[in-house]
């Protein structure tokens, strides 16, 4: 999966949101969704592991939005995200203002 998603998608497709899609699974790599990705549905998948990602508190501390801690990846792979607080007011449930950012340790563990 690293390989794809380092390999072909991101070079082929410029999209930002692959890193909540398809990934190393590792503890701190976001859940992989239990169905195939299908074109038709695609956006919505992809959207919905996003969301999925940001809200989930073992991967991105966001109780303090003036002073967020977020996942290593957001700081890997700025280049694909761009203006990360745009990135995250995009997809997440709330509105940041110039937060304070700090990223969390990254486990390399197995996950589960």
């Amino acid at each position: 999966l690293n390989d794809i998603e380092h390999k072909k998608i991101r070079k082929t497709f410029q999209e930002p949101r692959i890193h909540f899609a398809v990934n190393c699974a590792s503890k701190s790599c976001p859940v992989l969704l239990n169905q195939p990705y299908i074109p038709k549905i695609l956006e919505t998948q992809l959207s919905r592991q996003t969301k999925i990602f940001l809200n989930d508190k073992s991967k991105n501390d966001l109780s303090d939005l003036s002073h967020i801690k977020i996942s290593q990846l957001f700081n890997w792979y700025q280049n694909d995200f761009g203006d990360i607080v745009e990135f995250i007011n995009k997809y997440g449930d709330f509105e940041l203002d110039h937060p304070k950012i700090d990223y969390l340790p990254y486990s390399w563990e197995l996950n589960e």
